[in-house]
């Protein structure tokens, strides 16, 4: 009952924790946090149970809800999902405290409540009906925290938002559909190894493609994403690019590639090439770029692209490595999205050519974010140089030389980033910072979840095993069927 637990428990406590601001206005953070704390003992005990092995999944739960229809709640986990609940019960407890003074906490709370749930369902659903399910149910809170607590924008972005990600769930409901049809059932045990006529397969492959593709995002269908950063709030941010980016990538990989090994192959050409699209294009962008939450946005997609390029090299190291460049990618980038926003608050501004000099006003926030911006473009000790390094290997290892123009993208992105802290961040303070009040460090509270991420980072960037051990004997096994 633990996965159950992880599901439901969220879900149970974010009436009370809409309601209990009635009685204290601070009860609705502490009971995120409680919950944040439950789901990283659950990830715990997990971790200390789980076999370790690539022979099938471990903590087997089964629900029988409707049987003919093969409507069962199944749940299990193996290292690839196990690894993403961990940044999931993580991320739960950051955002709670990055949310520390959030206005109207109740509902703010309630709705990340109401998120966590259903994010540890996908994650852990090994049926691809409740997967579905559980994917829908994520965008809810998602939208209503744009439009309530965004900027000046916000209904704009959170329709955009809204309208884009369900019209690619509607694709990705027509392939699952598709794919019962063809073979009765939804469980992903039995679907493993299935035979499926070549046109069928195909089809039910791009419909799904669609569905991931716009939810990880990728071009072309990522304009989505650089709106709905830009006006939610920092903290909805990071779940935005920590764990929502994730759920395509991870759907992806799940539910494509280890279902049709030998489709995913004839299409791999295909999603190379969007991968090296996407990481060129978002980095130009980034590069032009003068809002500093939106040139974030579009280095966050750019990273994604890496993460497809890995999944497309179909080898156990390109796959181990996109995995991994996730969890960089969502550490990383959740710093970077919490400092982006906490620049705006304090200065006024998001544009980059109005700062100037901010490491004289605020060294401590200021170094913590030229951490995160070396780690982002790879600096060797974090995660953010294993990710992409493994995944230029495995890309050149399947795809040969040709991939020689993968490693100029780190190039340009090192180039947009260097570029925003020397005129953001370095150089003379700019006219009217010097007196200006709100420029002073973060309180205690805040400046936890920015420790944590740096930790976290620089933990599986010097000791990267932490997380190939967990989940490479899954990888392993599941690469055969590409050979």
């Amino acid at each position: 009952m633990v996965l159950l637990s992880m599901i439901l428990l969220p879900v149970l406590v974010a009436p009370f924790a809409w309601l209990g601001e009635r009685l204290h206005k601070d009860l609705p953070k502490y009971l995120s946090l409680a919950v944040g704390a439950f789901l990283a003992l659950c990830t715990a005990y997990l971790l200390v149970k789980y076999p370790g092995n690539g022979n099938g999944f471990a903590f087997h739960e089964f629900y029988r809800i409707y049987p003919p229809f093969d409507f069962n709640l199944h749940l299990a986990v193996d290292g690839i999902s196990l690894v993403l609940i961990a940044i999931t019960a993580f991320l739960a407890i950051t955002v709670t405290l990055s949310s520390w003074h959030v206005e109207r906490p109740g509902a703010f709370f309630f709705l990340v409540l109401i998120f966590l749930g259903p994010m540890v369902g996908v994650f852990a659903s090994l049926n691809l009906l409740w997967f579905f399910i559980f994917w829908e149910f994520t965008l809810v809170p998602m939208f209503f925290h744009i439009g309530i607590w965004g900027a000046e924008n916000r209904i704009y972005a959170a329709m955009k938002f809204f309208i884009y990600t369900h019209l690619a769930s509607v694709f990705l409901l027509l392939g699952i559909i598709v794919l019962y049809l063809s073979t009765g059932t939804f469980e992903f045990e039995k679907l493993v190894g299935v035979h499926l006529s070549p046109e069928i397969a195909k089809l039910v492959w791009i419909l799904m493609f669609i569905g991931f593709a716009v939810k990880m995002p990728v071009v072309p269908f990522h304009t989505w994403l650089p709106d709905a950063h830009v006006q939610a709030p920092s903290p909805i941010s990071v779940f935005l690019a920590g764990l929502l980016l994730k759920m395509g990538a991870y759907g992806l990989l799940r539910w494509e590639l280890f279902l049709f090994p030998q489709t995913s192959k004839f299409f791999a050409p295909l999603m190379a090439f969007i991968a090296v699209l996407t990481i060129f294009y978002a980095g130009f962008r980034a590069l032009a770029e003068d809002h500093i939450k939106r040139m974030v946005a579009y280095s966050s997609i750019n990273h994604m692209g890496f993460v497809l390029l890995g999944l497309a090299s179909l080898t156990a190291a390109g796959i181990s490595a996109a995995i991994y460049e996730m969890v960089g990618h969502a550490l990383i980038i959740s710093l970077l999205f919490m400092i982006a926003g906490y620049i705006h608050h304090k200065t006024h501004t998001w544009y980059i050519s109005e700062l100037g000099g901010l490491m004289k006003k605020i060294p401590g926030l200021m170094t913590m974010f030229v951490i995160g911006v070396l780690a982002a473009v790879g600096l060797p000790g974090t995660a953010g140089f294993v990710g992409e390094l493994t995944v230029m290997l495995a890309a050149f290892d399947y795809y040969g030389w040709i991939m020689i123009i993968v490693p100029l993208a780190s190039a340009l992105g090192a180039g947009f980033f260097m570029w925003m802290l020397q005129r953001a961040v370095f150089g003379p303070l700019r006219e009217g910072f010097e007196n200006l009040k709100s420029l002073k460090e973060l309180p205690l509270v805040e400046n936890v979840p920015l420790a944590m991420y740096i930790a976290a980072f620089i933990l599986v960037g010097v000791i990267p095993a932490v997380v190939f051990n967990l989940y490479n004997p899954v990888v392993n096994t599941f690469a055969q069927l590409f050979k």
